[in-house]
């Protein structure tokens, strides 16, 4: 090491310091951490068992057979999830996965700006919903977060509120949040991030306003226990120890402090580093609270690698008797990065990842025992701690079931056997990973007509041209629109993001100043601005009446219709979806079909439906794209025919959109997402006419 940076993040820059004293330390590898981690593991996941089964009269012990199933951790794994996934039925398969795999759930949805109501009428329905449903479940519900000390994520109302103001709106929302989940969630993170940000100690002009915060909780509702929660203390080294410094403040202040979230975002397409792990992780477990991973995820393009490098964390981090859980930052690639997920598309397909994930915990720290009572009916177990289910065979045949939980202590389990021997109906084993099918709903519902236009043109040919907005500032909802030629008509209304991502919420056709036009929107989270292509096409006679329906219904695939007249035909259709997440357009039985990809709001159809003398029209749909971001699919109409309209169709959601080529009938379209499995690709979809 030749030299080091001293960064000060905190007062403003008018504040002088006086630099006094630094030492480097360097951190021995540890080429023995596996070895280490795994005697930890057996020590301090485990706990001895004794077993003493009591057998009635009429049975003989060579006839009795038990069978010890460790069926939940004690040591908490666990995710971040969306609450409407949750309590959605187009959902199911993906509720058994998360009930299968994790036995704590975070709750993102219990942020403040997240409020789907107003001030004076909050709304955390869905997040409450969702967590009543994991609690049905057996899954225990950390609430992220009460508040977030990092300035700029308080509602707009809040952050211009200072002194008093500020205090009693806190106090509001505190009564407010512990009424609606009050004895239901297990873990609140109370103020997030409080070495990154001030905003209520600095608004408040109270240095010590979050001590308030933890007590005013716990007091409405002692339930949960408290955290801090930061980043840059484990994955980094930044805040390590000014975190622990923080810790053992809170802790003497005597506030109510539960714990201590560690959130672990670790270096993107970097192997981890075991030993700075252990090191940082020891140095924060001198605080004596309990210490949670909250925000675990890593990014690895090749998904063994990926499974590796989550095994070496996970094992890590289940040695160290500091840690009660690991709380993964999105498991499912629709929640997270695919190149950090573990499950993939809505066949929710394990990689690699999560099958190491699962052999870990179902099977590798897991304990599972089938026992002969003719080999002695007092025995010991060394068992992973959590619960237990004992299945009693009587002759080959299930006769009883007995349940219990094995704590930090070792632990005597009495199990009488009694009865006649009846066999007795176990519960059924439900695969997590089998399809659910899904009910799709179809509506036509709020169609209405746009507008109307009609070609000047005098030729009794079809001929269309492809005219292309400038692209669209980049930001959420930002709009740009593409007209045609006074002696054109709109034919046909597609979007493109050039960089070939997913986030843009698609086009739809408006009226404005008396023309129709071609009008795209980005989306949210787009890093560039999205481009409005508009086919525009003229014949004489040619006229076209745009019709607008929806919102679909939330589900997945849920459709919503817009037929066009007998004597009219969909030139163009285009899909609307103000969250980006829609599986675009279809064209069947003279019908623009727009199909919904998720739960948060549905998708808005247009037609382009238009009438000329001796107009033809049909639609074709290619072969799907390779799976891969970038894959193309192209739409080329047969000879004779010319291309009125271009749109794309992803059967599993997320295309970058379609464009025409420059001078040519083809209509591309682009796929946006990684698609996984037996998931395809996406389909041009084409309106082809003729005179």
């Amino acid at each position: 090491y030749t030299s080091a940076e001293l960064y000060l993040e905190g007062p403003g820059p008018e504040v002088s310091f006086y630099f006094d004293d630094a030492s480097l330390k360097e951190i021995p590898e540890d080429t023995i951490w596996e070895t280490d981690a795994n005697a930890r593991i057996e020590k301090i996941r485990k706990s001895t068992i004794h077993f003493k089964f009591n057998l009635g009269s009429n049975f003989n012990a060579k006839d009795i057979e038990v069978q010890i199933d460790h069926v939940r951790h004690l040591f908490g794994f666990g995710s971040v999830l969306r609450s409407d996934f949750l309590i959605d039925d187009d959902y199911k398969q993906y509720q058994n996965i998360v009930q299968y795999m994790f036995n704590w759930v975070t709750i993102q949805d219990f942020k403040w700006p997240y409020n789907r109501g107003t001030r004076e009428n909050p709304d955390y329905n869905v997040a409450v919903a969702a967590t009543d449903a994991l609690r049905k479940m057996g899954i225990k519900v950390r609430g992220h977060c009460m508040f977030w000390a990092v300035k700029g994520n308080e509602p707009d109302y809040v952050s211009p509120l200072t002194g008093q103001d500020l205090k009693d709106v806190v106090d509001e929302h505190i009564k407010y949040m512990t009424n609606i989940t009050k004895g239901k969630v297990s873990h609140w993170d109370v103020n997030n991030e409080l070495l990154h940000g001030r905003f209520y100690e600095d608004g408040t002009g109270d240095q010590n306003f979050t001590f308030h915060m933890f007590k005013a909780i716990h007091a409405a509702d002692p339930t949960p226990d408290l955290f801090l929660n930061d980043y840059d203390v484990v994955a980094g080294g930044s805040h390590t120890l000014e975190y622990l410094d923080q810790i053992n403040t809170f802790k003497a202040a005597k506030v109510g402090l539960g714990g201590a979230g560690v959130q672990s975002h670790l270096q993107d397409l970097t192997e981890p580093d075991p030993t700075l792990l252990k090191a940082r992780l020891d140095h924060l477990a001198k605080a004596g609270v309990p210490l949670w991973v909250t925000e675990l995820d890593l990014a690895a393009p090749d998904e063994s690698k990926r499974a590796d490098w989550y095994e070496k964390v996970l094992r890590l981090y289940f040695s160290h008797p500091a840690l009660h859980g690991v709380i993964f930052w999105g498991f499912w690639d629709h929640e997270t990065d695919p190149l950090k997920a573990m499950v993939h598309g809505y066949g929710y397909t394990l990689d690699e990842a999560g099958k190491r994930f699962l052999r870990l915990t179902k099977k590798d720290w897991s304990t599972h025992e089938n026992k002969s009572l003719a080999d002695g009916t007092s025995f010991d177990v060394e068992g992973f701690q959590g619960d237990y289910n004992v299945t009693v065979y009587y002759r080959g045949k299930p006769i009883q079931i007995s349940s219990f939980s094995l704590g930090k202590s070792n632990k005597n389990v009495n199990i009488n056997i009694n009865g006649d021997g009846s066999e007795i109906r176990l519960p059924p084993v439900v695969d997590p990973f089998e399809h659910v099918d899904i009910i799709h709903e179809t509506t036509t519902q709020n169609m209405y007509v746009v507008g109307q236009a009609a070609s000047t043109s005098t030729s009794a040919k079809l001929s269309c041209v492809t005219r292309k907005s400038a692209e669209s500032e980049i930001g959420d909802d930002i709009r740009v629109d593409v007209a045609c030629n006074s002696d054109e008509v709109l034919t046909g209304c597609s979007s493109y993001l050039k960089n070939n991502d997913w986030r843009r919420d698609g086009e739809q056709i408006v009226l404005t100043n008396g023309t129709v036009v071609c009008m795209a929107i980005d989306g949210f989270r787009s890093t560039v601005g999205t481009q409005a292509i508009a086919r525009c096409c003229s014949l004489q006679g040619l006229s076209c009446t745009y019709k607008t329906a929806g919102p679909s219904g939330t589900g997945i695939d849920d459709q919503v219709l817009v037929p066009c007249a007998d004597i009219e035909y969909p030139l163009g259709c285009s899909t609307l979806s103000y969250q980006s997440e829609s599986d675009g357009t279809l064209i069947a039985n003279n019908t623009c079909i727009s199909q919904n990809d998720d739960p948060a709001a549905g998708v808005y159809s247009y037609a382009s439906c238009c009438k000329g003398e001796s107009l033809k029209c049909s639609s074709i749909v290619s072969a799907p794209s390779g799976q891969n971001v970038g894959d193309k699919a192209s739409a080329e109409c047969p000879s004779g025919s010319v291309l009125t309209g271009c749109n794309v169709f992803s059967k599993n959601g997320r295309a970058a959109g379609a464009y025409i080529e420059n001078g040519a009938d083809v209509c591309t379209a682009v796929n946006g997402f990684v698609k996984y499995g037996d998931e395809i690709g996406v389909q041009a979809v084409a309106s082809c006419c003729h005179t």
